[in-house]
């Protein structure tokens, strides 16, 4: 979610990401209980070339009812953690165009998309949230604003490797699972798709 303004306003040229998986992330039968218990799992089977496919697919665009996958290059390191809800990203970007951190910053503030501007149920009045009055941040009581719905971002600040980097967090099982459906079929049906 924090990549798709700033793919739309500045282009993305690369992208490095981390994640810290909740326990909830696993599904049934999920973590085995005491694997996860002071532990950190540094591997998630197929997850990492996932969300490296999932954000070029994402932020790409369709031709000829085809997928054009989008223009830039996508790292992940994907681990579980012994955190039950909320899956928490360390990412680093580098931009197509040269921008101050403000203008990220405003980029995140101001992005909207369809289904804000359809004012759908499900879809959150900022889908994108900025943190900037604490640090670390985000943090654990920020997994409900919106209801779930939001992504909150965090920490923005010069990358010496890459161009930016911040700290992002969403709720897996809401924003990540059962909220976005719900929001997908909204979607799909002020599309037209479904009666």
């Amino acid at each position: 979610m924090s990549l798709a303004p700033l793919a739309k306003k500045f282009g993305l040229e690369k992208v490095m990401m981390t994640s810290m998986q909740a326990v909830s992330g696993a599904g049934y039968p999920g973590v085995p209980t005491l694997d996860i218990l002071g532990n950190v799992i540094p591997y998630i089977g197929g997850e990492e070339e996932k969300v490296e496919r999932e954000a070029r697919k994402l932020l790409g665009r369709l031709a000829d009812a085809q997928v054009i996958m989008g223009d830039f290059a996508v790292s992940a390191h994907c681990n579980r953690v012994l955190v039950e809800d909320g899956h928490t990203e360390s990412i680093s970007v580098s931009l197509k165009t040269k921008v101050a951190l403000e203008d990220v910053l405003e980029a995140w503030r101001s992005y909207r998309s369809v289904p804000q501007e359809r004012d759908l149920p499900f879809a959150p009045k900022h889908p994108i949230i900025v943190r900037e009055e604490r640090d670390p941040a985000p943090v654990k009581f920020d997994l409900n604003v919106e209801h779930g719905m939001a992504t909150v971002v965090g920490r923005l600040r010069p990358c010496p490797v890459l161009q930016f980097k911040y700290t992002a967090l969403s709720h897996n099982t809401i924003r990540g699972a059962a909220g976005a459906a719900l929001l997908n079929a909204e979607l799909m049906k002020s599309e037209g798709y479904l009666d």
